[in-house]
């Protein structure tokens, strides 16, 4: 089959490889769609920097928003069968250390990433994937496999906000308008918040986060977002801010905007040390700071939000590129633009 990998920094190349064999709880699938992550890019450029024990090991097979159709099950799965299409979560768990007994899948000590850091499982840019079963989910008819693949992104979004108190009746500033951003938002207008502020830079895109649920748009470029706030909930302030921006600088300004005894929610990594934060104000204001890392479970609960048309994942993918032409994708995700969120990479 043929294979996506960055094998070395900057050394992004097809290769072939033998098609994946099943063991006894595993599903191989043929992979119909893979998003193209910022991740990638920085791991095939060489120029991602999560920090310490965060590196990729090369050669990395990259992918891990993913979806297909089985064409193989192993002797003992019992769930899923050929012809069934599917998704997977984001991160390989044991299912058996203290953690994942938990339910604390995103922490397990024997945890690996699925096709981006250390030592990972091989990703989805590939003709066949293979999976365990039980991390392994079901996509109901109704929902397009390209939609499917763009759950990954929305599911970091969507965690982050199942970590704090939050629904009908309260409030919600989403910072960024890339795909974790936006999915995430649109997450929110499916679990029934209510009204939800989406700020950004490109109009563009805040026209994409109006059309997948957002009440009121900030310009950040051309409005005070705290003025904006501050109008919208009548000099209160936000519930829950949840930042995607990945930009340290604006921590202390979110502090401003959130009110007394608020969340302030970070599904990501900052790509700058945070420094000089005002750790008094989040304090005064008795304010939590939640750190989200991971997607446990969080594409399952999204399946059931499309599969009822709770929520529209379809317009934040903005661009398709055939698997043969995967290196043009990589390079159009480079080349930001006023309008793209996500590249879509198709197998069929």
């Amino acid at each position: 089959m043929k294979v996506l990998v960055a094998d070395k920094p900057g050394g992004l190349r097809f290769v072939e490889m033998e098609n994946p064999e099943p063991g006894p709880r595993d599903i191989v699938a043929k992979v119909a769609h893979c998003g193209i992550c910022a991740t990638d890019v920085a791991i095939a450029d060489g120029t991602l920097n999560l920090g310490e024990g965060m590196d990729p090991i090369y050669p990395v097979r990259l992918g891990h928003e993913w979806s297909g159709v089985i064409v193989e099950t192993g002797s003992e799965t019992r769930r899923l069968k050929p012809g069934d299409r599917v998704i997977s979560d984001t991160g390989y768990s044991c299912g058996e250390c203290e953690y994942c007994l938990r339910g604390e899948y995103q922490s397990c000590i024997n945890g690996r990433a699925i096709g981006t850091i250390g030592n990972c499982w091989p990703g989805g840019f590939a003709e066949y994937m293979m999976m365990p079963e039980r991390l392994t989910y079901h996509v109901p008819d109704n929902v397009p496999l390209d939609v499917a693949a763009a759950i990954e992104p929305a599911s970091i979004g969507l965690y982050g906000l199942t970590r704090v108190p939050i629904g009908p009746g309260q409030n919600l500033l989403v910072v960024g308008t890339g795909p974790i951003g936006l999915g995430g938002m649109a997450c929110a207008k499916g679990m029934g918040v209510g009204k939800i502020i989406l700020a950004g830079r490109k109009d563009k895109k805040l026209a994409i986060g109006k059309e997948m649920g957002a009440a009121v748009l900030v310009n950040t470029t051309k409005e005070s977002l705290k003025d904006a706030v501050m109008r919208e909930t009548n000099g209160r302030g936000m519930d829950v801010i949840l930042d995607t921006t990945g930009n340290a600088s604006i921590f202390n300004d979110l502090l401003d905007l959130v009110r007394p005894s608020g969340h302030i929610v970070i599904p990501g990594f900052y790509e700058q040390e945070l420094s000089g934060v005002k750790l008094d104000k989040l304090i005064s204001k008795d304010c939590t700071l939640i750190g989200a890392a991971g997607t446990p479970n969080m594409g399952r609960k999204i399946l059931d939000m499309l599969k009822h048309g709770l929520i529209d994942l379809a317009p934040m993918i903005t661009e398709h590129y055939p698997f043969e032409r995967a290196m043009e994708g990589f390079e159009a995700v480079k080349k930001h633009n006023d309008s793209r969120v996500k590249i879509m990479i198709d197998f069929d």
